[in-house]
């Protein structure tokens, strides 16, 4: 059962960011990757193409494979996000059954994709029947002054499915996620019952209490900017003890670092040596359906920047430069 009084704090919340959302729209779900897999089983049939962005989020590409499904890989820009354009394209043929995004402080990148390419993008789809299942999981850990809005805001016909939780700005041990699932509610809350039943009624209440005493907002206020410095202090360390060729992203939001070295580094193969030094790193492999990325790594920010860090970031950089 999903609690009232959860439901009504995340309608009031939404009015904020993505705009007016009926309370009917939401169900309340395990985690945000349960959220996004019930979308999955409510809009595709295993052996359908999904759209994802590249690099994509490889939890994203996991689920993805134990579903059955293929993964068509859109070119991402490191700033403005998926490529309006090559979805177009990609789209005229009436194969793509879904797409899977992340369009603000994307997973590995940091992009946020700019309002314009979000309306855009949800004409688009809506015009060619391909369903949205947008992951907003990082929407909240903006850079900014002002948060962006998810694609959901821009949806006229209920086809876009957003996806959220709150273990990336509480705790991953609430188990509360969410998804405003348009027109598509009636399949996915089909699809929970079968596969997991109700979320936990207590944890429910429990953060419905928290939200709406404002203490939420102003946890937000100070990790966003500690997130902010963190990420800052993990770039400038990369730029002092990296390859002088490594190129570095310069993410809008989120907590990670996306790192593209000479193209004569394979970071997959240097993996083991790294863990071995005490130092751990995402190969950029991962990121890729297709196996690209073998040059590029991804940097967790999510720890203060203390002089150890700083030492594993050195490390790992004469690693990469031997």
């Amino acid at each position: 059962m999903d609690e009232p009084a959860l439901v009504r704090q995340l309608v009031l919340r939404a009015v904020g960011w993505a705009g007016p959302q009926a309370a009917s729209e939401f169900l309340i779900t395990n985690s945000c990757t349960e959220a996004l897999g019930l979308c999955l089983r409510a809009t595709t049939r295993p052996g359908d193409t999904v759209a994802v962005e590249s690099p994509a989020y490889y939890l994203m590409l996991q689920l993805l494979e134990v579903l059955g499904l293929k993964a068509l890989e859109i070119p991402t820009d490191p700033r403005t996000g998926l490529s309006i354009e090559a979805l177009d394209l990609a789209t005229r043929t009436g194969r793509i059954a879904a797409c899977l995004l992340v369009p603000n402080a994307s997973n590995p990148l940091g992009s946020i994709m700019p309002d314009e390419h979000k309306k855009r993008l949800a004409k688009l789809t809506a015009e060619r029947g391909v369903a949205v299942i947008e992951d907003d999981i990082y929407g909240e850990l903006y850079f900014g002054q002002t948060p962006p809005r998810p694609i959901k805001a821009f949806d006229q016909v209920g086809n876009v499915m957003l996806c959220s939780s709150f273990s990336k700005c509480l705790s991953p041990a609430l188990r509360i996620g969410f998804v405003a699932a348009g027109r598509y509610r009636q399949q996915i809350a089909l699809h929970k019952t079968v596969s997991s039943g109700s979320t936990n009624p207590i944890t429910q209440l429990v953060l419905a209490e928290y939200l709406e005493s404002g203490s939420y907002d102003r946890h937000m206020r100070g990790l966003r900017r500690a997130y902010e410095h963190q990420v800052d202090a993990m770039r400038s360390a990369v730029a002092r003890h990296f390859p002088p060729a490594t190129r570095i992203t310069q993410p809008l939001g989120g907590f990670v670092l996306w790192v593209e070295l000479p193209d004569d580094i394979d970071t997959t193969t240097l993996y083991d040596r790294a863990i071995a030094a005490g130092v751990a790193y995402v190969p950029g492999e991962l990121f890729s359906a297709s196996g690209m990325y073998r040059n590029c790594l991804r940097l967790n920010c999510g720890n203060p920047h203390t002089p150890e860090i700083e030492d594993a970031v050195r490390r790992l950089g004469e690693l990469m430069a031997s």
